[in-house]
């Protein structure tokens, strides 16, 4: 079984793997839903984690953010299929113009509607990014 902190080390880069542990310290600890998030694998999965860092609300009961080591590893923002796929599509490409890098040139897999997808590595500062995910934590909670 995977930990966190083995996905975490799974990164490329050490300013990646420290990265993906801020998200997971924002998400936590600093994060205005802070008292609402809770791990997918914990919650729904008896603690059985596979590839991923799942981060779901209580409030609701899809998953809003993965940090994985699939396609490459990965940040991946979880919009939804149903509600937000042209939202998501929007989403990539603002990200894409911030971190000055075309996400779909780094990954061959065709991308899951409903998602946007973040490279670590291409990542600065956490700051950047948290406007992002924050945009998905909400929207997550639409009906």
């Amino acid at each position: 079984m995977n930990t966190k902190e083995m996905i975490f080390d799974t990164f490329k880069t050490q300013r990646a793997r420290s990265l993906a542990r801020e998200i997971d310290n924002y998400l936590y600890r600093e994060s205005p839903y802070a008292n609402y998030v809770e791990d997918y694998h914990d919650s729904r999965k008896d603690g059985a984690r596979t590839d991923c860092i799942g981060y779901i609300s209580k409030k609701g009961s899809y998953k809003f953010l993965s940090i994985t080591t699939s396609r490459k590893h990965c940040v991946v923002l979880h919009l939804g299929k149903k509600l937000h796929t042209a939202t998501s599509i929007n989403m990539q490409h603002e990200l894409d113009n911030l971190l000055k890098h075309r996400y779909q040139n780094s990954d061959n897999i065709k991308p899951t509607p409903g998602e946007a997808y973040i490279r670590l590595e291409w990542v600065d500062d956490l700051s950047k990014i948290i406007p992002f995910i924050d945009k998905a934590y909400s929207l997550r909670l639409e009906k």
